[in-house]
């Protein structure tokens, strides 16, 4: 008996043993584990890429919140845009060879010595078989957009994408009375009836409350030449269109062939005469994204007293509003809007020496898209030709060169951000 009390005291001691040399073990391997601060891992990942953030959503849920959350969302976005900007493509290698309704997106980086091909997404998008327009890029969302098409908002970087519903003046275009077809449209109070939709002009922008940071997608149309143009609004967290008071445009058109630009928290258009058509009267429409108010007020005093709407072009560089004016002698001069009256020339450009690239064209206004903060270049375009000019802005240079050959036509500046992520 007292042999079997020995023996079970034995094992008991033997246990006890073990099961210290285990903790002992489990003990030694936690303090060799390497704890990095959860700030320290924040620093880490907000200077990922985003494809590599999208997968790491799934490692666990405290780094699923941390990379959805709106404060690391700005962090990350905030960095991406000091890099410098990127430009997006909407091309093929052999676009007449394109899968039918898909979009293929490209993402060019601006480097030293020629335009590099970054990532490249397939997006297949039903009903983009005909021609459609891009918008610009808001913190890297783009909108896909036609008169006849319901509007998409698309984050490439992320793939996601949002179809809005049909604004009034897309439902007119696409029920036209004289096709026929029957329209059934909600009763709203529309300010100004379009009498012939299918001969309305409408141009489409895209930007941000810069108070609220909540995006919003505006139409404005000419809606004939005695009346004043109409507004559509949609704030992308409520995604219903609505009519906006334009009474201080008083009568003022849109100019046709100039898409509005979004900069410093408002859209910009130049007007037109009562048809749309170039004019030298030409003003710039101004619309505060906040407010959802209109003024119009003159071009700048350097652009030639009464000029054409024509040979005036005005875009978003870099972040503020640039206007140029293209001259009788095929010279093109740019300027940033510094302040709201307080202008700053940037460079001008002979386009018989960038024609070359353009197909001969003199007579239209280039696009400058983003100046390469390493090279000291801007990369300039002509609407819907296939090539990027690259012109060097040092003051004592006047060398042009071919940066990008062979898109379709359609191309932004644009970077990667979680927009839309949530």
């Amino acid at each position: 008996m007292k042999s079997v009390e020995k023996t079970q005291k034995n094992l008991t001691i033997k246990q006890v043993a073990l099961s210290a040399r285990k903790e002992i073990k489990r003990r030694r391997r936690e303090s060799e584990k390497i704890h990095i601060p959860n700030d320290i891992v924040e620093e880490i990942m907000v200077k990922l890429p985003v494809k590599s953030l999208m997968r790491f959503q799934t490692v666990s849920k405290h780094w699923r919140t941390l990379i959805r959350s709106r404060d690391f969302e700005e962090r990350h976005m905030a960095l991406e845009k000091s890099k410098g900007c990127k430009l997006l493509f909407v091309c093929d290698d052999d676009f007449k060879e394109r899968m039918k309704d898909t979009l293929f997106l490209k993402t060019v980086t601006l480097e030293k010595t020629s335009a590099s091909v970054g990532d490249e997404e397939a997006l297949e998008f039903e009903g983009f078989q005909n021609f459609f327009e891009i918008s610009e890029s808001c913190d890297g969302l783009v909108c896909f957009y036609d008169i006849q098409k319901a509007v998409e908002v698309i984050n490439p970087a992320t793939t996601m994408f949002i179809e809005l519903p049909l604004s009034r003046i897309q439902q007119l275009c696409i029920y036209n009375p004289n096709r026929e077809v029957e329209l059934e449209l909600e009763p709203v109070q529309d300010p100004n009836p379009v009498p012939e939709p299918i001969r309305s002009f409408s141009q489409f922008g895209f930007g941000k409350d810069s108070v609220y940071g909540r995006y919003k997608l505006v139409w404005l149309y000419n809606t004939s030449p005695t009346t004043t143009p109409t507004c559509e609004v949609l704030d992308l967290e409520v995604k219903k269109w609505r009519f906006v008071n334009t009474t201080t445009l008083d009568h003022h058109k849109i100019l046709f062939n100039e898409r509005p630009v979004f900069a410093n928290g408002s859209l910009y258009w130049l007007t037109g005469d009562e048809e749309g058509h170039p004019t030298t009267q030409t003003k710039l429409i101004v619309f505060d994204m906040h407010t959802e108010m209109f003024q119009v007020i003159p071009t700048p005093p350097f652009i030639t007293r009464e000029p054409s709407g024509g040979k005036i072009s005005i875009c978003n560089l870099d972040g503020r509003l640039c206007i140029s004016e293209l001259k009788g002698d095929c010279k093109q001069e740019f300027w940033w809007r510094v302040e709201d009256n307080t202008w700053e020339r940037i460079f001008s450009v002979d386009l018989h020496s960038t024609s070359t690239w353009f197909g001969g064209i003199t007579s239209q206004p280039l696009t400058p898209l983003t100046i390469s903060r390493v090279t000291n270049k801007v990369i300039l375009s002509l609407r819907y030709q296939d090539n990027l000019v690259a012109l060097d802005l040092d003051p004592n240079s006047s060398v042009f060169h071919l940066y990008f050959s062979g898109y379709y036509g359609l191309v932004c500046p644009y970077f990667p951000s979680f927009a839309l992520s949530h």
